[in-house]
């Protein structure tokens, strides 16, 4: 396995292993403050009071995870687009390296072809 590959194995275990927290913290904070809400003994307009308050914060919450998440993305995005930059000037140098040897190959075979086709002086 090459270093790309090994570096597309890791971003797609980070952007996992992200969308896993972000799942998990919204849905374990939505599941908390509904249990905390529901089961505390206050009266009905107390009770829609905090819904909204803990809405209000969870919304927030989910925002700032989001944006961060963004954040992230657009960093890993930025990464692999340097390295793919970077592997395409290898690969550029190297086809002109390949390129500057074959023409240097022909040439040489050329030249000799050439020399093989003169005749052969003889020496009196």
């Amino acid at each position: 396995m090459n270093n790309k590959d090994e570096m597309n194995k890791e971003e797609e275990i980070q952007m996992s292993e992200t969308r896993g927290t972000l799942k998990g913290a919204l849905i374990g904070g939505v599941i908390g403050a509904t249990a905390a809400l529901l089961l505390a003994p206050k009266s009905g307009r107390e009770l829609r009071g905090d819904i909204r308050d803990r809405y209000a914060s969870a919304q927030d919450r989910a925002k700032q995870i989001l944006t961060d998440a963004g954040v992230k993305t657009q960093e890993l995005a930025r990464q692999a687009g340097q390295h793919a930059s970077g592997v395409m000037d290898k690969t550029r140098s190297a086809i002109s390296t390949a390129k500057e040897e074959v023409q240097s190959w022909k040439d040489e075979v050329k030249s000799e072809s050439k020399d093989a086709a003169k005749p052969e002086q003889k020496f009196n």
